[in-house]
């Protein structure tokens, strides 16, 4: 009975991780951009939006960003500023540095 719910528990474990909610991938192009331009365009604009999360005090209190997560009101419009717009056919983050958009 115990071997059953070992087994139990791991299949339970298997079937939430493959529920995971997994972020959905921005493409984006501009007209005559290499992949290379792109990455670099890419990497300002999180830098943009990691230097807005950072944790900075007010009055001595603390406040708490989320460099982990991009700011969607600094990240997209430094993009556009850069001259990309979404396109389901343009280039992606290179593997291993995606990071979720946040609000």
């Amino acid at each position: 009975m115990r071997g059953h719910l070992w087994l139990l528990g791991v299949a339970v474990a298997v079937s939430l991780v493959a529920c995971a909610e997994v972020p959905p991938t921005i493409k984006w192009s501009k007209p005559g951009a290499t992949y290379e331009e792109f990455v670099a365009d890419r990497a300002v604009c999180v830098e943009r939006s990691r230097a807005a999360s950072r944790t900075y005090y007010i009055g001595g209190v603390r406040y708490n960003g989320n460099p982990n997560v991009l700011d969607a009101g600094v990240f997209l419009p430094c993009m556009s500023a850069h001259g990309y717009a979404r396109d389901p056919n343009g280039y992606a983050a290179p593997a291993g540095d995606e990071i979720p958009l946040g609000p």
